[in-house]
């Protein structure tokens, strides 16, 4: 039975994944009940993905939340997070992005004259040139029309190429560019991203100025909570799936244990090789795309959540007191970086506990083994040229095929606006009706939606 016939009851369907992009397609097809049943298998103990919120004990017995990944936002561009918040009732806090970076001993901050910023300030200011120049081609990307997008030359050069082509030293990226991004990306290959969108990016965050940012007040957990709240019952926690069979009638979800269930229709909202493991019997160019998406394996992967601030240099950028994030480069590699965010700082609630709440990434300081709160380990996707300019627009074409739908950060863009957008499509896809009446949602959404879809996307009527 194809995704457009008819049915008698509601059309069954797992979605694989409790990240953002999963939770929002069952969002949305848990406003249907007479038209779907749906299953959300997540293989670890607790939903949210990458979005992980921690607690810092305290001394009184009660503890502080804190996010640990997905640590703050930029409303401008979060047109559907923001109404979720809105709906939820969570407020947006107030907050600011600002990073000191320890470099051989030596320092670096946009705030704080030192000899790096001295030797390079000469390269800071060429380098705000060439951004100039790249953000007169900006207005292609934010024009949320894909003839226009697919106009700007630089989605197909990549950063290191323009930095190459600039003569722009490895003192100024290693010392100040790259451990920026480090930062509130989450990932270390940057400079294989095409310079339209890291440019993009430089349109919010400036290497000269701490940036102005807002954060979800007492972390992700509250949003996800208040997302699935209406059918926590349908949510499978700490159960992987193993296989996932498809037929021209029905799909089976096999899962670690070896019990099967079948359904309708399967989301997958779980990373690209972890869902090519899952597939029987994959396509040619679901074998291809799948395969072709690359993950970080060097920094951002390996985490440990803790109180212990002799992580931190007692300098004068002060980054116990003063910073969101701090950087500090070890070893033979110019990027090797231990990152350590500062949440106590980035998220200000997080002020009042009675002691440090650190997440330090890539960890090779010695830390108190007794102030260590959780480890984590994180998978992070890497959006070089290949990806943005050519995997993300085949992804149409496996879209829906062999009732398999497909969403996350690998089939668009890593961001929590994004992800979701892509779990609404999906969901809309399948016959839920889109949930906002805000012009601005709707136009990203059929815009987002059209990068997915192509021709076969549903638009939400403006």
């Amino acid at each position: 039975m194809s995704t457009n016939e008819t049915r008698t009851g509601p059309r069954r369907v797992a979605i694989v994944g409790g990240g953002i992009s999963g939770l929002g397609a069952a969002w949305a097809l848990n406003h249907h009940p007479d038209r779907f049943d749906f299953r959300l298998f997540e293989a670890q103990e607790q939903i949210g993905g990458n979005a992980v919120t921690a607690d810092m004990p305290q001394d009184d017995g009660g503890s502080i939340p804190f996010d640990i990944s997905v640590t703050a936002c930029i409303p401008s561009v979060y047109d559907h997070i923001v109404l979720l918040m809105e709906q939820f009732g969570i407020e947006l806090l107030d907050t600011k992005f600002s990073y000191s970076v320890k470099y051989g001993g030596r320092i670096y901050a946009h705030d704080f004259d030192s000899d790096i910023r001295e030797q390079l300030q000469p390269e800071i200011e060429r380098f705000q040139r060439l951004l100039q120049r790249l953000h007169r081609f900006g207005w292609l990307s934010r024009s949320q029309s894909i003839a226009l997008n697919a106009l700007n030359p630089f989605n197909y050069i990549s950063m290191g190429m323009l930095l190459n082509l600039g003569g722009f030293s490895g003192d100024f990226r290693y010392k100040i560019l790259k451990p920026m991004f480090v930062n509130f990306l989450m990932a270390t290959n940057v400079f294989d991203m095409p310079a339209a969108l890291f440019a993009r990016y430089l349109e919010f965050f400036d290497i000269e100025s701490a940036t102005p940012m807002q954060t979800w007040d007492q972390g992700t957990r509250r949003i996800y909570e208040r997302l699935s709240a209406g059918f926590g019952d349908k949510i499978y926690l700490n159960r992987p799936v193993q296989k996932v069979y498809r037929s021209e009638s029905s799909v089976v979800v096999e899962d670690g244990a070896g019990e099967r269930e079948t359904f309708d229709e399967v989301i997958l909202a779980c990373n690209a090789n972890q869902t090519l493991m899952m597939l029987d019997r994959p396509t040619a160019l679901e074998r291809y795309l799948l395969s072709s998406i690359r993950y970080e394996s060097e920094l951002h992967n390996h985490t440990v959540v803790h109180s212990d601030a002799s992580v931190l240099p007692d300098n004068e950028v002060k980054p116990l007191t003063t910073r969101s994030n701090h950087i500090e480069q070890y070893g033979a590699r110019p990027d090797n970086y231990e990152i350590t965010y500062i949440m106590h700082n980035q998220q200000p609630w997080a002020n009042q506990s009675d002691k440090p709440c650190l997440v330090t990434y890539n960890p090779t300081s010695p830390i108190d083994e007794g102030k260590i709160i959780k480890k984590w380990w994180f998978q992070h996707i890497v959006h070089d040229v290949r990806h943005m300019a050519v995997l993300v627009n085949l992804f149409r074409f496996i879209q829906g095929r062999r009732r398999t739908w497909h969403c996350g950060a690998h089939t668009l863009i890593n961001s929590q606006e994004t992800c979701f957008v892509t779990g609404l499509a999906a969901a809309t896809q399948l016959g839920a009706d889109y949930p906002f009446d805000d012009p601005a949602a709707k136009r990203s959404f059929n815009f987002y939606g059209s990068i997915l879809y192509g021709s076969r996307f549903r638009k939400v009527p403006q």
